[in-house]
């Protein structure tokens, strides 16, 4: 049996072979620019069209399941479908580009990236797009995320577009507070 993380990959690997675009957003996405953390699912926004789904599915085989039935995610604002690795019951979140056009610029400004956690290049969004989406949503995890990578981050990171998004967001005052936290 695979493990959760090598089902992952075996996602990512099928969404390569497909010409799929996608990006791997979440904990995989702000692992890559700071510290490891634990998470128990994986999120991948991909660029939908009909058919994608099956095809995803008929790549994958039968060790993998689909919800079929979209469902709206409250945190992102976009639909959401969930495929399961069956033997870890491990998920991996669909997600749609959403029409957000924040959600627009960051999949267009993704990069591939080699991930260490998983031996693999994959799409993922900018360092900045992490701290900017996390500043967004706001839960605790999101929040400790966002503090890492401006923490690690902080020499590279496009200052100007960050401040654009998190004005637009109206989420400064709480880059401002982590800012100083962080000594950044």
């Amino acid at each position: 049996m695979k493990s959760s993380f090598q089902s992952l990959v075996d996602v990512i690997r099928v969404l390569h072979s497909l010409d799929i675009p996608y990006m791997l957003v979440g904990a995989f996405s702000s692992n890559a620019y700071s510290y490891p953390r634990a998470t128990k699912d994986a999120d991948i926004v991909i660029d939908y069209r009909d058919g994608v789904l099956t095809q995803i599915c008929s790549a994958l085989g039968e060790d993998f399941q689909l919800d079929a039935q979209a469902s709206f995610e409250i945190f992102t604002g976009t639909l959401r479908n969930i495929l399961t690795y069956k033997p870890t019951k491990f998920e991996i979140e669909l997600f749609r580009v959403g029409r957000d056009p924040h959600h627009i610029e960051r999949f267009t400004r993704r990069r591939k990236l080699l991930l260490p956690e998983l031996q693999i290049e994959a799409a993922i969004p900018t360092a900045e797009d992490v701290v900017i989406q996390k500043l967004r949503w706001q839960r605790d995890k999101d929040i400790a995320d966002a503090r890492v990578v401006l923490a690690v981050q902080a020499q590279s990171l496009n200052w100007d577009y960050i401040n654009k998004w998190t004005e637009i967001h109206q989420t400064s005052e709480l880059l401002d507070r982590l800012r100083r936290e962080t000594n950044v």
